[in-house]
């Protein structure tokens, strides 16, 4: 592997705390490049000693006199950095032993492990059964979007797993209801309610503990501002410091606009809501009810309050009352697991808890410790020993070695609230327990009173469900390091057999999902870039099926950006495969001869079947799947129907149909479902009896009425009879009953006429265009055949809400065009013989045309030329607004 170059332009003010944090992220700097010198000089390099830090200040930041003696001074510098990928490359995986009874399929996946394809073999020695471990939420919010990135694309795989290659999956996943985002999120919450009970409505007190929250927030979040700042110049001051920021641009440091831009953005937004709001207590600019502004000063102002609260009460709170924890987790996993259901992903076969595992995660660590793994610090925690976990053989890190140096990830992975101690062996050295400061939750364990760290969690509930060793262990990508990677090493350390190393992997497959983003950032709760799940679905964002669809189109693996182009190409496979199941609803698609004349479309279907399963054994590549079944349904189109074998037509329906069965398309339907299609083509069984009556009617009024011969009122009549509907109608069938009703009314009261066949026409379209449509029903017509119908789709709606724009798009180009012929109209309200008699001039002959001006000279005959013209218009303006006014 090749080294990972890259460069930082810098400011020369901000150069020694770019440098630093470039050091602290494990990319020291390799070079020093002054951009403006001429050939962009090179002052410095990694070869030469680096200069300690009162000579860089003097080197790097030259006073202004000596600025003169060079040529250009530097604008900004170049920190060139590099990251040795080379130095740190993942241990050797092991391949999981084959068995020659087994009768696996030629399945690949993408393992983690190796950044690489490798043959999937199970533990099982016959191959059937398989162990899969899936790291679930830490429930202390809605879940969002991004969440069901990874477990929808988890469930995909997992049923194709399942259905497709017919393995025996036990599936088992955890709740995180103990880690430090939840005990934060709880205290502060708790707090927070505590704090608006005793203070109601909005008081001076309120207020100046909100200015203190405020002053707090700017002071951690957005440093360039003077945490002193009153409420009322926030908007002003942040708009100056931060305007390269807030008009897409870096913060200093940084090549491009990413993650940390979006972050500031949001403590932008968020510290100007509750800036807004105290400047109206500061100016006493509301004068609404106080209960209500109390509501909305809170409301505001919580995300400042929250830390601010917590910081000075958090540690006073009664922590043995669990209930102030598990109120907050039970709510979020409930709405979690309703969430999940909704998306259609399959339940867990076995769901765990960190709180029904307390003890046994106490024991675990307690066992690693006297493998000599890890050891005790004097406050009661436990950390792990990586380099003693190294030196007996051990790899650290296998999934990402390079982010070993990643001082941000691994501060990241050791929560918010652990301590920082001098007592570590190692500066990776992360917890496995931690002892319980005031205010947080705590077990017993034989090191005093502590709770899990965050990694050990899943290592021990893992373990304790699916034993030594496991053939998946799955998660979102951002999860790999360091969790990840210190979930296998804790565990690795739990089941170290000095004398056997045959058990040291832990996991055979690790398999990570991709990110979802949004306008280039991970969407994720810390930037508040996010929509919930609930709000998607309730708004009709997305339903399931389209979700799952952009996942299916997305890949499992890599990352997803949800762009217009994306949304669109889903919807339109979605609308593809509809249409190929209303057509395939139709008794008429699988009537003719048995003999057709045309057998490609058999070859077709046959390569089809053949085209995904190549796609699915290559690490689940739903791209390539999704692409096949569209390939298939255009030739099915594209096809001469009358010579089509209908056995190879219903073929190719039931094997398309079990594909999106297993995909999870299709709700609960089972992938050896015999119904063809899938929900949601079909209109409301309670309609039925009265839209078939009332298409009935239709088909036979239009094609009567569309005959040469004309239609009689007799043949109405005739039509009319052709429609039986049941006299009990239920609440539900109503509009559909009425409608029907309506329509028999309308035709019964025509009468016979020159012009009967239009209206019949007239209202056999209003009924298909406008009454059914509105009530999301589609009438399909359809040569020589019955109309279809159907549901109302995202398409049609689409159709027609762009050509009523196009309508009033051309209605208003015609009032445009009405309106310009009035205003040339009115301009001809002037006769020609008067148009001329003005002060300008003092003399005109018989038709009003000048010959002298106001000072008594002759006008010249080239002027009186260009007055000929004006007049001969004027004179046909005015006789076309005679003629108007004469039509009146």
């Amino acid at each position: 592997m090749r080294d990972r170059v890259s460069s930082v332009d810098v400011a020369p003010g901000r150069i020694l705390s770019a440098w630093k944090k470039s050091s602290d992220n494990g990319l020291p700097i390799q070079a020093v490049r002054a951009q403006g010198f001429p050939g962009d000089e090179s002052l410095w390099s990694a070869s030469q000693e680096a200069p300690p830090r009162r000579a860089c200040l003097a080197f790097f930041m030259p006073r202004p006199s000596l600025l003169s003696l060079w040529p250009s001074h530097p604008r900004f510098f170049s920190l060139v950095t590099f990251r040795a990928m080379s130095t740190r490359q993942q241990p050797p995986w092991r391949q999981p032993a084959s068995h020659a009874d087994a009768q696996l399929p030629p399945l690949k996946v993408w393992n983690s492990l190796t950044k690489s394809k490798t043959p999937f073999i199970p533990i099982d020695p016959a191959g059937k059964k398989v162990t899969w471990y899936a790291c679930g939420p830490t429930v202390y919010d809605d879940a969002h979007l991004g969440h069901a990135r990874n477990y929808v694309s988890t469930d995909i795989i997992r049923r194709i797993m399942r259905d497709y290659f017919k393995f025996d999956v036990n599936f088992v996943m955890n709740i995180t209801d103990v880690d430090d985002k939840i005990i934060l999120r709880a205290r502060q919450q708790h707090v927070f309610n505590e704090f608006v009970a005793a203070s109601p409505v909005i008081t001076l007190e309120v207020l100046d503990t909100a200015k203190s929250a405020f002053a707090a927030y700017l002071k951690k979040n957005l440093p360039l501002l003077d945490p002193e700042i009153l409420p009322s110049k926030y908007q002003d001051e942040v708009e100056k410091k931060y305007a390269t920021v807030l008009n897409g641009g870096t913060l200093p440091g940084n090549e491009k606009a990413g993650d940390d831009e979006a972050k500031v953005k949001m403590h932008i937004k968020t510290a100007a809501s509750a800036a807004k709001v105290m400047a109206e207590v500061e100016t006493r600019a509301t004068s609404s009810d106080p209960t209500v502004f109390a509501e909305s000063f809170y409301s505001n102002a919580q995300d400042l309050l929250l830390p601010y609260l917590d910081k000075l009460k958090g540690s006073s709170i009664d922590a043995d009352d669990h209930g102030i924890f598990t109120k907050l987790t039970r709510k979020y996993e409930e709405r979690f697991t309703n969430d999940m259901r909704d998306l259609n992903v399959l339940d867990p076969d076995e769901l765990t808890r960190v709180t029904e595992y307390g003890d046994a995660i106490a024991g675990f660590v307690e066992r690693i410790v006297q493998n000599k793994f890890g050891y005790v610090t004097a406050d009661g925690s436990v950390y792990f020993d990586i380099n003693a976990f190294e030196a007996a053989g051990h790899p650290y890190a296998r999934l990402e070695p390079w982010s070993r140096s990643d001082n941000k990830l691994v501060a990241e992975g050791e929560g918010a609230l652990t301590n920082e101690t001098t007592e570590k062996r190692g500066a990776s050295d992360f917890a496995l327990w931690k002892a319980s400061k005031p205010g947080e939750p705590s077990w017993a364990s034989s090191w005093g009173k502590g709770r899990p760290g965050w990694h050990i969690e899943c290592s021990a509930m893992a373990s304790a469900r699916l034993g030594q060793q496991m053939d998946i262990h799955s998660g979102g990508i951002d999860l790999a390091f360091p969790h990840h990677d210190n979930e296998l090493a804790q565990s690795e350390a739990y089941w170290d057999d000095k004398h056997d190393h045959q058990h040291e992997q832990w996991v055979n497959y690790f398999l990570h999902m991709g990110h979802l983003s949004i306008q280039g950032s991970k969407m994720s709760k810390s930037l508040k870039n996010f929509t919930t799940i609930r709000e998607s679905l309730d708004r009709k964002d997305w339903t399931p099926r389209s979700l799952r669809i952009v996942f299916l189109l997305g890949g499992w693996k890599d990352g997803v950006e949800i762009t217009d182009e994306l949304v669109s190409t889903g919807n339109s496979w979605e609308d593809k495969v509809n249409n190929f199941f209303l057509k395939m609803k139709d008794p008429a698609a699988f009537q003719g001869s048995s003999s057709g004349t045309d057998s490609t479309f058999g070859a077709d279907v046959d390569a089809a079947k053949a085209a995904v399963d190549g796609f699915l054994c290559d690490s689940f590549n739903t791209v390539g799947a999704m692409q096949a079944i569209s390939e298939l349904i255009t030739k099915y189109n594209s096809a001469d129907k009358s010579t089509l074998n209908p056995k190879d037509v219903e073929a190719a329906a039931r094997w398309i149909t079990s594909i999106v069965n297993i995909f999870g398309l299709n709700g609960a339907a089972a992938a050896d479902s015999t119904e063809i299609g899938w929900s949601g083509i079909d209109v409301p069984e309670e309609a039925k009896p009265f839209l078939y009556p009332l298409s009935a009617i239709r088909d036979s009024l239009r094609q009567t009425a569309r005959a040469k011969t004309g239609i009689s009122l007799k043949e109405v009549e005739a039509a009319l009879s052709r429609g039986e509907s049941p006299t009990d109608v239920p609440e539900s069938a109503k509009p559909y009953a009425h409608l029907l009703s309506t329509f028999r009314a309308k035709v019964i009261s025509l009468e016979s006429s020159d012009s009967i066949e239009k209206e019949v026409l007239t209202l056999c379209d209003r009924v298909r265009d406008v009454d059914l449509f509105d009530m999301g029903i589609y009438l399909e017509d359809r040569d020589n055949l019955p109309a279809l119908v159907r549901p109302v789709t995202r398409e049609m709606i689409q159709a027609r809400e762009e050509k009523a724009a196009r309508a009033h798009q051309k209605q208003l180009e015609k009032q445009k065009q009405e309106q310009e012929a009035l205003k040339r109209l009115e301009k001809g309200k002037l006769s020609h013989l008067e148009m001329f008699r003005t002060n300008e001039y003092s003399a005109w002959d018989d038709e009003g045309i000048p010959t002298r001006d106001a000072a008594g000279e002759e006008i010249t005959k080239s002027r009186v030329k260009k007055l000929r013209k004006d007049w001969e218009r004027q004179k046909k303006a005015h006789e076309a607004w005679q003629a108007s006014q004469s039509a009146k």
